[in-house]
């Protein structure tokens, strides 16, 4: 009986309850450690489409460019270009009737990726 009673007064270890709780508190640090870096994945696949689809816009302006740009006529200039999963179209108008040669270029490329349909936008005028 003297060695049961020592044993609770001094004893060493842990109880079940303290053991459940400990697990309990890890599993919901890892639970959260493991949401962040779903999301900071989540967010670098939707940067990765974004500058896909800068990238694009800027190839259909140069495109563009190096055409006669003064004799096309406004509106949708090609047909919706699609490269992989990006949709590109091009639309040109004339902003300023007194400089018919000045020609407004509108880029935009929509896409569905990791947070659904996007699309992007760059334009100048040549």
């Amino acid at each position: 009986m003297n060695v049961l009673r020592s044993r609770r007064k001094g004893g060493s270890g842990f109880t079940l309850i303290e053991v459940v709780i400990a697990a309990i508190i890890l599993a919901i640090v890892v639970t959260g450690i493991a949401v962040f870096f779903m999301h900071i994945i989540k967010m670098s696949d939707q940067m990765d489409d974004q500058g896909r689809a800068i990238e694009i816009c800027r190839e259909g302006i140069e495109h563009v460019r190096t055409q006669d740009v003064v004799s096309m006529n406004d509106g949708w200039q090609t047909p919706f270009e699609t490269v992989d999963m990006f949709t590109r179209s091009i639309w040109i108008d004339t902003p300023y009737s007194e400089y018919p040669e000045a020609k407004h270029v509108r880029c935009r490329v929509t896409w569905t990726g990791a947070a659904g349909a996007d699309s992007i936008s760059l334009s100048t005028i040549l």
